[in-house]
């Protein structure tokens, strides 16, 4: 088997193995609007975050039809978070667009993740947000 399809084997792996943590929160997922701690502490060390994040800024850089399938292991537990975790991945390969520099700069935290939506009014600004939102 070639490396890469090792590495996809073991990121399957890895999204099979969160799928009972995250159908057990999903309650508390639906009811918060928010990604409890311990279900958002668990996608960063299965770096399920960074799995279309290229190689030199410290992703997986995974092939597409591995990402889509570990889409849809995650939706078997909660169809938010696979909707977030696709959300920060393609949000991710945007990296691969950007100087180097800039692109270390915004992923350079293990933890960075990077998701946008339709505009809004007003200038865009930087903001640093923790990891709760509600409408």
């Amino acid at each position: 088997m070639a490396e890469d399809g090792r590495i996809a084997v073991d990121y399957l792996a890895r999204a099979r193995a969160l799928v009972p943590l995250i159908e057990a929160a999903s309650p508390r997922i639906e009811e918060a609007r928010a990604f409890p701690p311990d279900v958002l502490a668990a996608l960063h060390e299965a770096h399920m975050f960074r799995l279309l994040l290229p190689r030199s800024v410290g992703g997986v850089e995974l092939d597409l039809p591995s990402f889509v399938r570990i889409i849809e292991i995650l939706a078997g537990g909660d169809a938010s978070v696979a909707w977030c975790v696709a959300q920060g991945g393609g949000c991710a390969m945007g990296a691969a667009y950007v100087a180097p520099e800039i692109a270390g700069e915004i992923y350079g935290a293990p933890r960075a993740v990077v998701s946008w939506g339709p505009p809004t009014s007003g200038p865009a600004a930087h903001a640093t947000f923790s990891t709760v939102w509600k409408n």
